[in-house]
């Protein structure tokens, strides 16, 4: 059966059924717009009337900071006034106090204005002499023990300065006595010694030809064997070329001497038995593990002296008593090694 066929009521009724489906469909749409409006709506008062609760807690806040802020501000502006007026009373009493003190010394010193009905009194001698003798009393000032004190103390130390000065006199002048006393005893021995030291072989033959000593060389490693020179044995125990000082070890009559840190060219003193002049020891030459020198010794002993004959005035004494025999002259002995 074809759509032509198809009877005009039931178009109609079809028709009619199909704008009332799509009426519904908009109507249910329309309702579905409106629900979410009013959702949308409703978030926004939400968030809105959160937003408004949290400023206003804010506000809050801030209001009671405000509130302490104001009160501390009171409280230290309390303090400052108490402290401005202490200060103020503070500063009147001191003002009061040297206003006080300035009268006072006024007073004293006699500076003090007079008073009107002094200005006004008849000024005769008698008057004037009266102030003026008052004045001076007053200007003189009483005695303050802690004066007499500063002075009792300045006069001690004036006292002890001026001991000390006289102490420090008497030390310079022991100090040039002694200085002076060690001239003389180094004159002395030098003149003792033949007042020169010789640094090398021809000098020390210079000196042998003055004929007023005897001098033996020697020259010796280091070691502990003492080598005879002269009249005494000597051992080398250390050598410092660098800083020109030795140690030696001497044997003088069967006694050890010990002398260390004996410098280049110094001269070393010893008395032995029945000798009236110091023997002498001159070391001038240090080496790395050897020395050179020479010892000095006197011509004549004490026993040898005194054997010498006396030349008598008278011819009858010259023609009893001999001459007395020539000394031989005593060659310079160059000694190296030398063991004792």
């Amino acid at each position: 059966m074809s759509e032509s066929q198809i009877p005009s009521g039931e178009s109609q009724n079809t028709n009619l059924h199909q704008e009332s489906s799509t009426g519904y469909e908009l109507q249910e749409s329309s309702t579905m717009g409106l629900k979410v409006a009013i959702i949308v709506v409703v978030l926004f008062a939400g968030i809105a009337a959160g937003y408004g609760w949290l400023q206003h807690d804010g506000a809050q806040q801030l209001a009671a900071e405000r509130a302490d802020l104001r009160a501390s501000l009171a409280q230290a502006k309390g303090q400052e006034d108490a402290l401005t007026a202490k200060v103020n009373a503070m500063s009147a009493a001191l003002a009061e106090e040297q206003a006080a003190r300035t009268q006072a010394a006024a007073v004293e010193n006699g500076n003090q204005e007079p008073t009107k009905n002094e200005q006004f009194l008849p000024r005769t001698s008698e008057t004037v002499h009266h102030k003026t003798h008052s004045r001076a009393a007053k200007a003189a000032p009483p005695d303050d023990p802690r004066w007499k004190q500063i002075q009792n103390q300045l006069g001690d130390q004036q006292k002890e300065l001026t001991e000390s000065q006289k102490q420090i006199a008497e030390t310079q002048a022991n100090l040039e006595r002694a200085k002076s006393d060690l001239d003389g005893n180094i004159q002395s021995a030098r003149k003792d010694l033949g007042s020169d030291i010789a640094r090398n072989h021809e000098e020390l033959v210079s000196l042998e030809k003055k004929g007023e000593r005897t001098y033996y060389e020697f020259n010796f490693q280091r070691s502990k064997t003492y080598h005879h020179t002269g009249p005494i044995s000597l051992a080398l125990r250390k050598a410092d070329a660098k800083h020109a000082f030795c140690d030696l070890q001497l044997l003088v009559d069967d006694k050890e001497i010990s002398r260390k840190h004996i410098n280049l060219y110094e001269s070393i003193t010893l008395y032995p038995e029945g000798n009236p002049l110091p023997l002498e020891v001159v070391v001038n030459h240090i080496s790395k593990d050897s020395v050179q020198g020479y010892v000095s010794a006197p011509k004549y002993k004490t026993t040898d002296i005194s054997t010498v004959p006396s030349t008598s005035t008278t011819s009858t004494s010259a023609s009893v008593n001999p001459p007395a025999p020539a000394v031989p002259e005593v060659k310079l002995e160059h000694r190296e090694e030398g063991t004792h």
